[in-house]
Formats: structure tokens, C-alpha cells, sequence
């Protein structure tokens, strides 16, 4: 027998149970695969179905979730990669051959290593060639018609692929037809891992702008931080105040998470509500939007007060006024009604000095009052009832004017103003007057002076009064005064001028009675010798009106004729005054005064 038809055989025989054992490691891989899918695959899809029936919490969600990736790299690691690494020996290949036969008896193992003891051999052995040749022959004859495969057990391998197939299959459906639920289990997988993070490293929500007041309509941005998150998502819970009625945003409750932080902007605050964000189950606090108007005035008026002296009723004016005005002293209350409620400590009147007087506010009516004085302009700053920032558009202003009461119109009941009496004519003239005024009047006075119309004649100043008071006062009066010269010391006589004042009074109590006064009265007091001369009557009876005087003997005769002589003395300035007089009131020609007052000079002897 020649060498190479022993090595042929033998390849043979090798190649058979290298076939074998290629069978069992295919075989064994598979089961490794089976025992993949069922620990990797089955414990998800064990998870899943407890979750979707049960609802685990984060931590045994997250717990049983990498029990089962860990039951999954198990069967990899104990199960797969040995049947995957595992190499091919053909002597233990062929002693398990003959294991597993039974009737062999070592033939295998020794035709084998005789064959290659024989091909490998380079000089003569102590056994005879043709045995080795005829014992691989009838072994590989025998292994050609036993099929060495068939010697394996693989109902364990195939009852664990039915398994494993059962399982891939029913997780091929679950993600064909379950898609939301698988993916709910991943997006709570998340949540759970997230949970578990955050239980162990705390996170802090921080929700801004916190309490706030907006205006209608106005837009008003929420924003959180969520200081130590780590998940992507953060949700936003608003409510109606006071209901529970959730409300959603246009673009939904769920906001994204950028570096920690998220924010949500409502375009218009239409009304009160309250907000929260919400991350892993905890809870930021909850704020409270409150959402109002500017104040405008929807009611307005003014009630004024007058001055008690001037008995008049208080009055009312309702609506907007501009220009108010009134009497000095006048007491004013302005009462408004506003269109929304009032902060009470934030509405003021501004006055035109800069100065500040507070409103009182109850709710969303108000009132302030105040004493006209003097010119003023006042503006009206409102103020909602959320504080700053509702302050309203355009303060309401208006013009405080004052009018001063006028004094009394009094006058006497004479044609002219300046008389020529004689004594007796004087002691029994009265005078008459009537006098107005708006609000009353109290007192009307008269005030006489008696003085002589030259110093020559040594008269002395002589004054008196009288006074009729009413009460209560009246608007218009009339009377007259009688016995105006009763009781003068020394009486009345020729050359006396009497000066007549008569005055009213009303009865204004906050700024001071007003006095209004007449024109006064100039009486001239003449002797019935002296009526002629003081009218300068200088006629043909002038000397039976003289007849009666005694020439006194002066060196000087006034009634003589002067020698004219030239001037010789330096010429005297003389002051001049411009005397404002009404011609149209005098009673007696013009200088007919200083004529009766030369007349009394003359008869003094004055030079």
C-alpha cells in the first residue's frame, strides 16, 4: 500500500468528523442564539407586559429593565460567544463519536492516529501498513454509512429555537402593531431613569416672573430653570383662578428644555390664572398671574359747599368740568366712580405747587376734597388695584379758579354832592342812602368831620359817627341818617365844611367783611348875610348886604383904590397843584370857597 492511498482515507476520515463537529457547533451556536432571544428579547417583552398592566414605578421599572439586559448579556456571554469561539478538535470530535455510536470500540480514534502515525511516518514501523490501510477503509466506509450527524441529540436546540422564534415573533408584532405602547415604555424608561437620577442628585425648579400683575391684553412671558435636570421635557400647568379648568397653549403644555431652562410666552392675558411647571412629578410653586385694567373714569362730580354767610344751598354739578369755579372759601368734594377697582395708597391729586394729596378709595369709587383758596390746577393720578404699573393713561385735570366776593354798592340819595347850608338847614337834614351786596349786609356807617374851611378861624376838628346794624343780613337795605349834628361840640356855624362818608359792610366771614363806600358829601356852612357873597352875587344890593359890618381900622384900606407902583421886590415862584375835581358836582361857582374864605380873613383883621 502506498503512502498516499493511507493519507487519502485518512483525509477522509477527517474530513467526516470535522463535518461533525462543524454539526454540533452550528447547532450549539443556534442554541446560544435561541437562549439570546429568549433572555434578551422574552425579559423585555416580560417587562413590557408587566408595565402595561401594572404601571411600575420608576424604580422597579428601571430595575427590571436592566435585570433583563443583563439576562441578555448573560446568554451572550455564556451561551453564544462559547459556541462561537469554540474550535473543531477531530480526536475529541471522534472519541465523541464513538461516545455517542457505543459499538466502535475505539476504532475511530485509533484508525486516525494509526493513519497519521503511517502518512507521517518516513521509515518502516513496527506494524504492518496494509492493517492501518484496511482499518481506515472499513472506518471510513462505516462513517459513510452512519452519518455521524445523526448521532446528535438536538431536541433541546430545536424546542429552544421553537421558543426563541415564538418570542422574536411576538416582539415583531408588538413593534408591527403596539408601536405607541413600545414607545410610551421607552419614553417611561426614560422617565425612569431620569426619576432615578433625579432621586438620588435633586433637582430645583425655579418658576419666574412669579407673582405678577399684567394689563389685559397684554402679553406676559413664563419661564422656568430647572437647575440639575436632565431630562429634555418640562411640563407647564395653568389654571383659571379659581377653577379647574387646565388651560393649553396653542402649542401645547409641553415645553423643551435648552440648558435648563424653557419658557412660554402668552401673546394676551386675557384673564387670572394660576401656574405651575411640572418635572418628573415635583412641583415648582404656584404663582399666580393676575391680569387687570387700567383705571378710567366712568363717573364724575363735584359738590360744592359755599361760605355760610352766604346762605346759599350746596350745589351740584355732575360730569366732567374743566374750569371749576367759586367763591373763596368755597369747600369742595369731587367723588368719582372708576371702571376697576382702586389701589388704595397709589392714587393721588397733584396740585399745580407740586405737592401730593392722597385719595381715599374704597374699591373702585374714590373722593378728596379741598378749600378754594387761590388759583390752582389739580390732575387726578389713578392707580388700579394691582399697584404699579396700572396706573392710568392720561390723569384727569382740571382748572380751579377763584372769585372774590365784591364789597357792598352803597349810595346816598342826593343829586349833587356838595351842599351850601346854613346852620340851622344842617342840624335838620338827614341823610338818606340804600345799599347792595351779593351775600348781605351787615352795617352801614356814617362818618362825619367838621372842620373850619381857614385856620384863621381857629375851628376845631370835630368828628363823629353812626352806625345802623342788621341782622340777619339782607341783600339790599335803605334807611337814612337823622340828627347828624346832635350833640357836636362846639355846635355848627357859618364857615364850618362837613364832610360826609357813608360805608357798608357785608357779612363775609372767611376772608374779612368788604366795606364799599359812597361818594362822599361836602356840606359848606354859610350865614344867611353870607349866601349872597359866597355865590359872589356883587350887585347893586352887595352894599345894603355890607351894611350891616363894622370897618375895623386897618393901615392898609382893602377897599381903597391901590397906587399902582412898579414892581421892585424879586419875583416868587409859585408851586402850582393840579386838582382833579368834577365841575359838574359843585353846587356853587367855581372859587366861590376861597372867595368865602378871604371874606373871613377880612373880617378877622388878618393882614
Amino acid at each position: 500500500m502506498s503512502s498516499s492511498e493511507i493519507r487519502n482515507l485518512l483525509s477522509s476520515a477527517v474530513a467526516a468528523v470535522r463535518g461533525f463537529g462543524l454539526s454540533r457547533k452550528r447547532w450549539a451556536v443556534a442554541e446560544g442564539l435561541a437562549w439570546l432571544v429568549m433572555l434578551g428579547p422574552g425579559s423585555l417583552l416580560a417587562w413590557f407586559a408587566l408595565d402595561w398592566a401594572v404601571r411600575l414605578a420608576a424604580w422597579p421599572l428601571l430595575v427590571l429593565f436592566v435585570v433583563a439586559v443583563l439576562a441578555a448579556l448573560g446568554a451572550i456571554v455564556f451561551r453564544l460567544l462559547p459556541a462561537m469561539l469554540r474550535r473543531i478538535q477531530v480526536e475529541k470530535e471522534a472519541l465523541l463519536i464513538e461516545s455517542l455510536h457505543g459499538q466502535l470500540d475505539n476504532q475511530l480514534i485509533g484508525s486516525l492516529q494509526l493513519g497519521r502515525e503511517v502518512a507521517e511516518a518516513e521509515g518502516p514501523l513496527g506494524y504492518s501498513a496494509g492493517l492501518v490501510h484496511a482499518l481506515l477503509e472499513r472506518t471510513t466506509q462505516r462513517l459513510a454509512e452512519m452519518d455521524p450527524g445523526r448521532l446528535l441529540d438536538l431536541r433541546r436546540p430545536r424546542r429552544l429555537l421553537r421558543v426563541a422564534a415564538s418570542t422574536a415573533l411576538i416582539a415583531v408584532l408588538c413593534l408591527v402593531f403596539a408601536r405607541d405602547a413600545v414607545r410610551a415604555r421607552v419614553e417611561r424608561l426614560g422617565d425612569a431613569w431620569a426619576a432615578v437620577l433625579d432621586s438620588l442628585f435633586p433637582v430645583t425648579l425655579v418658576a419666574y416672573p412669579g407673582d405678577v400683575a399684567v394689563v389685559r391684553g397684554r402679553p406676559v412671558t413664563l419661564r422656568v430653570e430647572a437647575r440639575g435636570a436632565r431630562r429634555r421635557e418640562v411640563t407647564l400647568v395653568r389654571q383659571e383662578l379659581g377653577t379647574d379648568k387646565a388651560l393649553a397653549g396653542p402649542i401645547g403644555h409641553v415645553l423643551a428644555l435648552a440648558q435648563g431652562s424653557a419658557s412660554f410666552e402668552v401673546a394676551r392675558a386675557e384673564e387670572s390664572f394660576t401656574y405651575e411647571f411640572e418635572y418628573a412629578g415635583r412641583r415648582s410653586a404656584r404663582h399666580t398671574v393676575t391680569v387687570g385694567d387700567l383705571p378710567t373714569i366712568s363717573a364724575i362730580h363735584y359738590e360744592l359747599a359755599y361760605p355760610a354767610y352766604t346762605g346759599q344751598a350746596p350745589r351740584t354739578l355732575v360730569g366732567y368740568v374743566a374750569r371749576l369755579q367759586g367763591l373763596v372759601g368755597t369747600d369742595v368734594l369731587v367723588s368719582f366712580a372708576a371702571t376697576t377697582d382702586l389701589h388704595p395708597d397709589h392714587c393721588w391729586v397733584e396740585w399745580l405747587d407740586g405737592s401730593r394729596q392722597p385719595v381715599a378709595v374704597n374699591r373702585r369709587f374714590g373722593h378728596f376734597s379741598f378749600t378754594l383758596a387761590r388759583p390752582e390746577r389739580a390732575g387726578l393720578h389713578l392707580t388700579g388695584a394691582c399697584g404699579p404699573g396700572f396706573e392710568m393713561e392720561r390723569p384727569l385735570s382740571f382748572e380751579v379758579a377763584t372769585q372774590a366776593d365784591e364789597a357792598p354798592t352803597v349810595q346816598v340819595l342826593l343829586r349833587h354832592r356838595k351842599l351850601t347850608m346854613m346852620a340851622e338847614e344842617a342840624a335838620a337834614f338827614p341823610l338818606s342812602w340804600t345799599a347792595e351786596d351779593d351775600f348781605g349786609v351787615t352795617e352801614v356807617t356814617l362818618d362825619l368831620k367838621v372842620e373850619g374851611l381857614d385856620p384863621l378861624l381857629g375851628r376845631p376838628v370835630r368828628q363823629g359817627s353812626q352806625s345802623q346794624r342788621f341782622d340777619p343780613p339782607r341783600d339790599r337795605v335803605r334807611g337814612r341818617f337823622a340828627d347828624l349834628f346832635k350833640g357836636l361840640s362846639p355846635a355848627l356855624e357859618a364857615g364850618d365844611r362837613v364832610t360826609l362818608n357813608v360805608s357798608a359792610r357785608d357779612n363775609n366771614t372767611e376772608t374779612g367783611p368788604r366795606l364799599g363806600r359812597a361818594q362822599p358829601v361836602e356840606i359848606i356852612i354859610v350865614r344867611p348875610d353870607l349866601a349872597a357873597f359866597a355865590e359872589k352875587r356883587f350887585g347893586f344890593d352887595a352894599q345894603a348886604l355890607l351894611g350891616g359890618l363894622v370897618k375895623i381900622k386897618r393901615e392898609t384900606d382893602l377897599l381903597v383904590e391901590p397906587v399902582r407902583t412898579v414892581r421892585t421886590e424879586a419875583r416868587q415862584e409859585v408851586a402850582r397843584h393840579d386838582l382833579k375835581s368834577r365841575v359838574a358836582d359843585e353846587t356853587w361857582p367855581s372859587g366861590a370857597e376861597d372867595a368865602v374864605g378871604d371874606y373871613f380873613r377880612l373880617l378877622s383883621g388878618g393882614e
